[in-house]
């Protein structure tokens, strides 16, 4: 199929797709690729044009006629979403727009989770003596890290630890690498999946190595921070005790060295436990405030599909726009028909020439065409002129889903003790992994038993993004629910 404006072909089409309203909500109707661009008005750029199935069903079942006037009875089902176009950058394509936005997911998400880690880590290490006993480690000497003037020996230590793991870089908000998906269950039933195929979300989620330094500027966690404990630590019942294990010819020693002779882990979870609540309580909104600015920005006149304010499970609704990039997907197209060992369906998908028109013509004689379509659905984006001559668009989505993410960098505590030998007694702190952390909606919880591996799971909700190709006349994956805000 091809771009037209609906008609009483692309009308028909939709109300065969009504009788599966149940599995489907809304469906791409029209690809209207003829448009000059303007920067000022979203009706004079490119657009697509989406139908509601089940509104559709609705004014089919009324008798309604086409151009009567909408009401509940006979209400309006098609509805217009433009390309993407970012207001502070014009000359940027609609596809480098929904990449630019995913990049900002990714990084503020990052972002969040970093500073959540190291407020955490800061207020559990604060003490001068856990911090200047061993200034050679980043984590003994980062709490010094938020003192001005007594920073240097941190930073010392983390330029060391990062120059050991390669250098990595800081989090920084970059694109996001364009990936296109395939959601199973988003083709005809009767579609066989060709070899070198496959179904699947590409996943958007952000890694998180286990490195032992933070990865954000101190800035972005310090305030309220600046100045370390100098009192001995509450965590110790009896401040100054040391463990005296057997002793030894060389000196006091034993399997339990260097552990302290009493400890508070109730104090400690307690602590870990408001650290992280007034951490996310902060760092959260700022996430959420950050991304719901930049999806405001970034993609005006977007389809809110329930939205970000309807949830179903343990996610909301989508917002979607269509996407384009600058150059053709001629290549992409070649490679992708050699992949599913269909070499006709490059040739189906150019414009129409008589070669073309015949493939069409054999296939819907012999029942192949469904195939020919829903290979479109693993067409990567091209430029507007092959959305329009191929009749399949890119769709950006996004919406928020409460998915369990487990940060496994350890969440460290200094415990305050005393190595002996026969010449005295000198302080060490001894790192100790603290109980796992759950990162919850409710709050932040920790689990009641000591020693656990340091871990902190986020089950906040997160926003979450896809590229997925839609061809004309098909269902759009991940919907459910009606359109909230609109173009019409």
């Amino acid at each position: 199929m091809r771009g037209g404006k609906l008609g009483a072909a692309g009308l028909l089409l939709a109300t065969l797709n009504v009788g599966s309203a149940s599995a489907q909500t809304g469906i791409v109707s029209l690809i209207d690729t003829n448009i000059a661009p303007n920067t000022r008005f979203y009706r004079n750029r490119a657009l697509i044009e989406v139908i509601d199935l089940q509104l559709l069903g609705r004014w089919r079942d009324q008798g309604c006629k086409i151009g009567a006037k909408p009401s509940s009875a006979c209400p309006t089902f098609e509805f217009s979403v433009p390309f993407l176009l970012d207001p502070t950058s014009l000359q940027k394509s609609s596809l480098d727009v929904s990449r630019d936005l995913g990049g900002i997911m990714q990084y503020e998400w990052q972002r969040f989770q970093d500073r959540t880690r190291w407020a955490v880590s800061m207020d559990l290490n604060r003490s001068i003596s856990a911090a200047t006993a061993l200034p050679a480690l980043p984590y003994a000497t980062r709490p010094l890290g938020c003192t001005p003037g007594l920073n240097i020996a941190g930073e010392m230590a983390i330029t060391a630890a990062k120059l050991l793991a390669g250098n990595p870089l800081d989090i920084s908000s970059t694109p996001a690498p364009y990936a296109l998906s395939v959601p199973a269950g988003s083709t005809n039933p009767n579609f066989r999946l060709p070899s070198g195929l496959s179904y699947g979300l590409k996943d958007d989620g952000v890694p998180l190595p286990n490195y032992p330094y933070p990865r954000v500027a101190r800035a972005q966690y310090c305030p309220g921070r600046e100045l370390p404990q100098v009192l001995p630590d509450s965590a110790y019942p009896l401040p100054g005790s040391v463990y005296m294990p057997n002793t030894s010819v060389y000196g006091v020693s034993g399997p339990r060295y260097p552990l302290p002779l009493a400890f508070n882990w109730g104090e400690v979870r307690s602590r870990i436990k408001n650290s992280c609540n007034q951490a996310v309580k902060q760092y959260y909104k700022e996430y959420v405030e950050n991304v719901l600015g930049a999806v405001a920005t970034k993609m005006q006149g977007s389809m809110h599909w329930n939205g970000y304010t309807k949830w179903q499970g343990n996610r909301s609704g989508v917002i979607f726009a269509p996407v384009a990039g600058a150059l053709p997907n001629t290549a992409k197209l070649v490679d992708l028909a050699s992949k599913a060992q269909t070499p006709q369906f490059a040739d189906y998908l150019t414009v129409r020439t008589p070669g073309s028109q015949l493939i069409s013509n054999q296939s819907r004689v012999s029942g192949k065409l469904v195939q020919l379509e829903d290979l479109k659905r693993w067409l990567e984006a091209g430029n507007l002129t092959d959305a329009s001559t191929q009749g399949s668009v890119n769709l950006f989505q996004t919406w928020q889903q409460l998915l369990p993410m487990v940060d496994r960098r350890p969440l460290t505590f200094y415990a305050h003790a005393r190595y002996c030998t026969l010449t005295g007694c000198v302080p060490v702190p001894v790192p100790m992994l603290m109980p796992d952390m759950v990162v919850s909606a409710a709050g932040c919880t920790v689990a009641p038993t000591a020693g656990g591996l340091g871990t902190m799971t986020f089950t906040l909700p997160a926003f979450r993004f896809a590229w997925v190709s839609v061809p004309e006349g098909f269902p759009i994956p991940g919907l459910s629910g009606h359109p909230e805000l609109r173009v019409q």
